[in-house]
């Protein structure tokens, strides 16, 4: 169990691993971190592994060695100077702050350190933040302040400026497939959601009531009938899409399923059979005879299409409107010269 806890975060975020190594070689280590990155990036196995690594009584390679006392506490969540802090319902308040607070006063218990982590900082509220604030400007020395977030522009501006931030980088996809077969996705929902997220908690949540499971097949039929020219595909906006455009988030889905689906096709036609490098593999057919039918400009100028309508929402432009404009717009760009 505890080699899997280390080889876990070198596993999802190896060149961020390396990046602390170097830092802690060259004494660098500053006191406060954002960690910024969706469910399941790996967010609070990195801050694990730094507490590890500096609490650590015999480091070795530049590893912690999983098997000493203080290790052992850590591993087990019995470790006196590691605090954690995390939203209780949907907000950190500032009662555990000042809980926070309490601990930022006290010394070291067993040593010369102690070790803060604060998970979903972006929920903070605001007079929780700014109670933070001068702790983390005026930390102590041997206190460090990890603050993870899977939404940086949600947290204090003034928080994010007394940190050093460090961004995830993104799962590969197949390492984030696994988490998803994990967390209970259809494999052949996962194969098309990871072409629109990374974060494992998004698409649980895109997948409650069979949303997305209706989404894309939604946006299938879609693709299927306005890729023939066949004005069905109109007719399945205002009856099927829109039923499942209920609030701004789920309109976006459906706009990225569509830029996704098409983006497929245009690979298609590229000569791209590689299952892995596709999203709806399960159209795959449809999407060689098009590749026979249409030359591969009218292709790319759908493709085109669909990747302009991703920022229409922000300009309050009616979720119905968009597809249906976009969906006479490929008609025509598919059928005013014909089928080649």
């Amino acid at each position: 169990m505890a080699e899997e806890a280390r080889e876990r975060a070198e596993e999802l975020q190896p060149q961020i691993i390396e990046r602390l190594k170097r830092i802690l070689n060259n004494h660098e280590l500053a006191h406060a971190y954002l960690l910024v990155g969706p469910t399941g990036s790996g967010k609070l196995e990195i801050a694990r592994w730094l507490a590890l690594r500096l609490f650590c009584l015999h480091p070795q390679n530049g590893e912690p060695d999983l098997t000493c006392a203080e290790c052992q506490r850590i591993l087990s969540g019995n470790h006196p100077d590691i605090v954690t802090a995390s939203a209780q319902g949907r907000q950190i308040k500032v009662d555990e702050i000042r809980h926070l607070k309490a601990e930022f006063t006290k010394s070291a218990m067993e040593g010369s350190q102690k070790f803060f982590i604060i998970q979903d900082a972006d929920k903070m509220t605001t007079g929780a933040a700014n109670s933070l604030l001068k702790f983390i400007e005026e930390p102590g020395p041997g206190v460090y302040i990890l603050m993870l977030t899977t939404n940086k522009s949600a947290v204090l501006p003034t928080i994010r400026s007394r940190t050093q931030v460090i961004e995830m980088q993104p799962l590969n996809r197949v390492k984030l497939l696994e988490q998803l077969a994990q967390a209970d996705v259809p494999k052949g929902l996962g194969n098309v959601a990871v072409g629109l997220t990374d974060s494992v908690q998004e698409v649980q949540d895109w997948c409650a009531d069979d949303w997305f499971k209706q989404a894309i097949t939604g946006v299938c039929q879609w693709f299927n009938n306005v890729s023939q020219g066949n004005m069905l595909a109109f007719v399945e906006v205002q009856t099927k899409l829109v039923k499942l455009a209920t609030d701004r988030g789920k309109q976006q889905v459906l706009l990225d399923l569509i830029t996704l689906i098409w983006r497929d096709a245009l690979l298609v036609a590229n000569g791209v059979t590689d299952p892995a490098r596709l999203h709806f593999v399960s159209e795959q057919g449809q999407m060689q005879a098009l590749a026979g039918q249409y030359s591969m400009e009218q292709l790319l100028a759908v493709s085109q299409l669909t990747l302009e309508i991703r920022h229409l929402l922000g300009q309050n432009i009616n979720f119905q409107n968009i597809v249906e404009q976009l969906t006479i717009r490929i008609v025509q760009t598919l059928h005013a010269v014909g089928a080649e």
